[in-house]
């Protein structure tokens, strides 16, 4: 997995942190994982949607500093973890229990499909999609959880 996600990343670029041209910073911290057995395209389909929304979350904040981070860990012998992290916009407490429902948005012109299909395709693989923040101002951070199974 950790070669899958390095693989991705390093596309466009090979250090584990760099500036885009809108002058956020992306970190990226993989840990070392044995390959694992999944579908990588639904794998894919949530992560390319959660770093769609913290790059929205992001454009929509005011200021220098911003900053978007990409974990992978293995957080116990049965599970992986995929963290989207971002310092944008951040989320209303009152709406972290909405985000993943069917036509829920608070994006102008956003449709609210999304994170309620992502939500869908993790428990479909037997895992979770988190959110989490802490406010308004103050970011977000998306888990995805999905059982580790070894490849081969």
């Amino acid at each position: 997995m950790s070669r899958w996600i390095s693989r991705w990343s390093s596309t466009t670029r090979s250090a584990s942190r760099w500036r885009t041209a809108a002058g956020a910073v992306v970190e990226r911290a993989l840990s070392p994982l044995p390959r694992v057995l999944c579908d990588k395209h639904k794998v894919l389909q949530i992560v390319l949607n959660l770093l769609a929304n913290a790059k929205w979350a992001l454009d929509e904040r005011e200021g220098e500093g911003k900053r978007l981070a990409v974990r992978l860990a293995r957080p116990a012998e049965d599970r992986v973890r995929i963290q989207i992290i971002d310092n944008g916009v951040g989320i209303d407490s009152a709406l972290l229990t909405k985000i993943f429902q069917h036509g829920f948005t608070t994006r102008k012109g956003g449709h609210g499909f999304g994170l309620h299909s992502s939500a869908l395709v993790a428990r479909a693989m037997g895992g979770t999609l988190a959110a989490e923040s802490e406010g308004p101002g103050h970011g977000a951070t998306f888990t995805l959880e999905f059982p580790f199974r070894p490849a081969g």
